[in-house]
């Protein structure tokens, strides 16, 4: 009898569908006799006259009934139905863990206590003399209240068969992951098999250690440890190369790591032999705390300072928390949060324990703002984001004069409190602001404040020119005017031939007063690359940017943009680049909107428009964000949602080659990016467009 809901089998009526794999169908149902609702896996009927899948079947209600522990989901009976089986299993509230990998990376925290969980479970198994043979984020559930649930033990087998049943039944299923096809995405189960299964020889619980080693590189990395195009291809990658270390966040902690390396090591004789000390291995940073990994202790977040004053001083309370970030940033060994996504909460009383989680970091800094006249009042409190608890707190009440001294005060209690010294200076060490002049430092500020929202940037620009009149040395004001410059050309509020000469040779003079001056560096670069059309002078620029501030998210994301543009990035490598500034600015929508344009550039048009929705709730008001989310939306033509469309790709094609003869002519901003636009593929298909285009990518 098939299954429907509203059937009964037995005592128990089914309500709804739950999902289907390799081994059968899940539904949904309610247990009438004691008022629960359980999970009914359903084995179709042409697989019950199969005796090899009847008997997997058989077998995964055997090993279910021989393990019971809070991290496996419990059998609760075997019923027959028309001669097919079906298994009464625990319901697990909640999603699979493919399905949050799908939205991206989990925080390190979140991973390691995911970790943690999926190893105790296996540890029973395996004492049980049971190899699972089938573990992946599928077979993985996250409950609605954390808890780790390891399913579908349908391909369990003894821990010690004879050599000669090595085969396909040892094999896992070959089936696509996320719903892809066979070909040009990562296999489903086979990503996360050993290489002795790969080989198909006999397996040991060793195999398990090297599935769990790729599932929790998933977790820490929002990719799997080993990808193909074809199945031939993945196995290849299994059986030769090494992942890519270089995927995991920095967050990562260096047991994790360790361990990481050890769980994927080819040869099993040189894995851990029980997982259950892996386990234990990995609850010492999980723990977090006094027993946590001190790099985890050692991380911070500068939440957005509240203004107690007028609220024209909105701006000075925001540079306030921007100069206390940038200080801390230079704190050696100390993880600062990323500017974009600390400004996330402004205005907003989140939990600080979600602000901690979201943010990846163990402390948060909170403070306030007054200035009255010439007196300047500053609340701070550093406390602890598990519990809330106040770490450590102070009040400065000084002159306006006294800001700079004020902030590196502030600096060095919290290096003191965190038993973390200044890089790269003696502690106590007064910080380097740039300026000595107090009103050339709150022009720079109003016109930081301006540009930082993206609105009248004129007015910013004349913000600077002010500070620089008072300190022409003033690097940061330099900096900061020539990206303003570079940015009116940009959003075409100026003539992109007129502005760009000026971004350049502002940038260069920051950049010749101060080599070190990672926002100059970055401008400077996105010149060369947007309107030199030289992403070969621009690379070491963006490396030596990210070398000074290896966290700093628009220069890692614009090497990728203007490096996959102009084909001196592979696209797959830009798609990492960004990952990574994702992972390390989690809440930046401009960030996610870069992923989306890269992604969309790569094919990748669904996942580009799961992560352009992002960007758009993070900032609604981002127009760049929506242009990213129309473009995601036209190619995976749903014209409905996708409100404009350019000319090219509205068929007007001699229109279309006019405004591209125009573009190069006023080296039009987004021009270089014509070679991996989706809007552009029927113009680049038109035959003027090599002749129009020859010196954009020489």
């Amino acid at each position: 009898m098939p299954l429907t809901p509203g059937t009964r089998l037995g005592p128990y009526e089914i309500v709804s569908p739950l999902g289907a794999g390799g081994m059968g169908e899940v539904w949904r149902a309610r247990d009438a006799r004691l008022g629960r609702e359980v999970a009914i896996k359903a084995l179709p009927a042409e697989f019950a006259r199969d005796p090899e899948r009847l008997g997997r079947f058989e077998r995964e209600a055997q090993v279910l009934a021989s393990l019971n522990h809070p991290n496996i989901a419990s059998i609760y009976g075997l019923e027959t139905s028309d001669g097919v089986p079906h298994l009464v299993l625990e319901l697990v509230d909640g999603e699979t863990l493919a399905a949050r990998l799908a939205r991206g990376p989990l925080p390190p925290a979140e991973a390691l206590r995911v970790g943690v969980q999926v190893a105790a479970a296996i540890a029973v198994a395996h004492e049980r003399g049971v190899v699972h043979r089938d573990l992946k984020p599928g077979n993985i559930m996250l409950s609605a209240a954390g808890v780790v649930k390891v399913l579908d033990f349908g391909l369990a087998k003894s821990d010690a068969p004879p050599a000669s049943s090595a085969g396909l039944s040892d094999s896992p299923t070959m089936l696509p992951a996320r719903g892809a096809t066979m070909e040009g995405v990562v296999l489903g189960t086979a990503a996360y098999m050993s290489p002795e299964q790969a080989r198909g020889k006999s397996i040991d619980r060793r195999s398990d250690v090297w599935s769990f080693g790729c599932v929790l590189f998933e977790c820490f990395a929002g990719r799997p440890a080993f990808a193909g195009e074809t199945t031939s291809d993945l196995i290849g990658k299994i059986l030769e190369r090494e992942p890519d270390w270089g995927a995991l966040p920095a967050g990562t902690p260096p047991k994790a790591r360790e361990i990481l390396k050890r769980c994927l090591r080819k040869d099993a004789e040189e894995r851990p032999r029980d997982i259950r000390d892996v386990g234990l291995e990995l609850a010492e940073p999980a723990a977090g705390g006094a027993r946590g990994d001190a790099a985890r202790e050692r991380s911070v977040a500068v939440l957005p300072f509240d203004n107690l004053g007028a609220a024209d001083d909105e701006y000075f309370a925001d540079g306030m928390t921007d100069e206390i970030l940038n200080a801390l940033a230079h704190l050696e060994g100390l993880r600062v949060a990323a500017r974009t996504s600390c400004f996330a909460f402004k205005g907003k009383r989140e939990d600080l324990r979600t602000v901690g989680e979201k943010l990846d970091v163990a402390t948060v800094l909170e403070g306030s703002v007054r200035r009255s006249g010439p007196r300047l009042r500053i609340t701070v409190q550093l406390v602890n984001a598990a519990d809330g608890y106040q770490l450590w707190s102070e009040r400065y009440d000084r002159e306006v004069t006294d800001v700079f001294e004020v902030q590196d005060e502030i600096a060095g209690a919290i290096a003191a409190k965190l038993k973390v010294s200044m890089h790269g200076e003696a502690e106590g060490a007064r910080t380097r602001h740039g300026t000595n002049s107090v009103e050339a430092y709150e022009l720079f500020l109003k016109g930081r404040a301006l540009q930082q929202q993206r609105r009248q940037l004129r007015q910013a620009i004349a913000y600077f020119e002010q500070a620089l009149a008072l300190d022409p040395d003033y690097v940061e004001a330099l900096a900061w005017q020539a990206d303003s410059y570079r940015l009116l050309g940009t959003f075409s509020a100026a003539p992109f031939a007129e502005v760009m000469p000026r971004a350049r040779a502002l940038a260069e003079r920051a950049v010749a007063l101060d080599p070190d001056q990672a926002e100059a560096l970055t401008t400077l670069a996105d010149v060369h690359s947007q309107f030199d059309w030289d992403f070969d002078r621009a690379a070491p620029l963006f490396a030596r940017a990210l070398e000074l501030d290896p966290r700093n998210s628009r220069a890692r994301c614009e090497r990728a943009l203007w490096g996959c543009a102009h084909g001196a990035v592979a696209m797959e490598d830009g798609l990492r680049e960004i990952a990574r500034a994702a992972e390390e600015d989690p809440l930046n929508s401009w960030v996610l909107t870069m992923n989306s344009m890269v992604l969309c550039s790569a094919g990748r048009f669904e996942e580009a428009c799961a992560v352009s929705d992002r960007a758009v709730a993070i900032d609604p008001d981002s127009f760049i964000s929506h242009f990213a989310l129309i473009q995601a939306l036209g190619a995976t033509g749903n014209l409905e949602r996708a409100i404009a469309i350019v000319a090219a790709a509205a068929g007007l094609d001699k229109e279309a080659v006019q405004f591209l003869g125009r573009s190069v002519e006023e080296r039009e901003p987004l021009l270089v990016q014509a070679r991996i636009l989706v809007f552009c593929d029927r113009l680049r298909a038109n035959p003027r467009f090599d002749d129009l285009t020859r010196e954009v990518w020489k």
